[in-house]
């Protein structure tokens, strides 16, 4: 990231001269818009946490998907402390108070409120999310360990907690391979739509997703066999 103050009214200058940011043709009323920084956001609140990421000049470091890392900027799409990051509760820290002992330090954002934090980690989850099922659909997977797989849905609150064998099976036998594959990932939306809450069954798919491995996916999926 970059530092704000002088820095983000050049970079407003140098978006707008080249209509990333276009005020209504009247120039009245309206809030510009920010088509700079990947493609606009499906609802609101990850559209206003878009512009928080854009703005801040987030995505000169980190990308306009995560994995642009760069300046040694931390890879945001594998980061463990974004993937354990409920809400903003940890970005937000990080983001307000930057890290300055770095070699590559990262300024801090104290002026951002909370609602801005909130749309800034909710954006950034989204990016990763839908980052992480690209990478795991297509990753050819290790060989599986069913009780390795067993393990990981009879963790606490694991995936037993809300799937019963008789729910395993009927899933087995529905999907072929690559659809299994692709509903143990991401049961709900793939896009999420505006005023609509996934329900607490699809946010812990979300949240695992994030920070699935592999061999995570392979383990599990070899234990879903057995229910054939």
């Amino acid at each position: 990231m970059k530092s704000r103050g002088s820095l983000s009214a050049v970079l407003f200058v140098f978006l707008l001269s080249f209509g990333w940011l276009s005020p209504t043709a009247s120039g009245q009323g309206a809030k510009p818009k920010v088509d700079a920084g990947g493609p606009v956001a499906p609802t609101a609140a990850l559209e206003r946490g878009r512009t928080v990421y854009v703005l801040s000049s987030c995505h000169f470091c980190h990308g306009i998907d995560l994995t642009g890392a760069s300046m040694g900027a931390a890879d945001l799409m594998h980061d463990p402390l974004v993937g354990a990051d409920r809400n903003g509760n940890l970005i937000g820290s990080i983001v307000l108070a930057g890290l300055p002992n770095l070699q590559t330090a990262m300024p801090k954002f104290a002026d951002l409120t909370k609602d801005q934090i909130s749309d800034l980690a909710g954006y950034v989850h989204y990016l990763r999310q839908q980052g992480r099922y690209k990478e795991l659909m297509a990753a050819k997977l290790p060989p599986g360990d069913a009780k390795a797989g067993k393990s990981y849905f009879n963790a606490s609150g694991g995936c037993s907690k809300c799937h019963s064998t008789a729910d395993m099976s009927a899933s087995v036998r529905k999907y072929d391979a690559t659809t299994l594959r692709s509903r143990f990932l991401r049961p709900g939306a793939a896009v999420p739509a505006e005023n609509v809450t996934p329900s607490a069954g699809e946010q812990a798919h979300l949240r695992l997703l994030e920070n699935d491995s592999p061999a995570d996916v392979a383990n599990a999926l070899a234990y879903l066999q057995q229910f054939r």
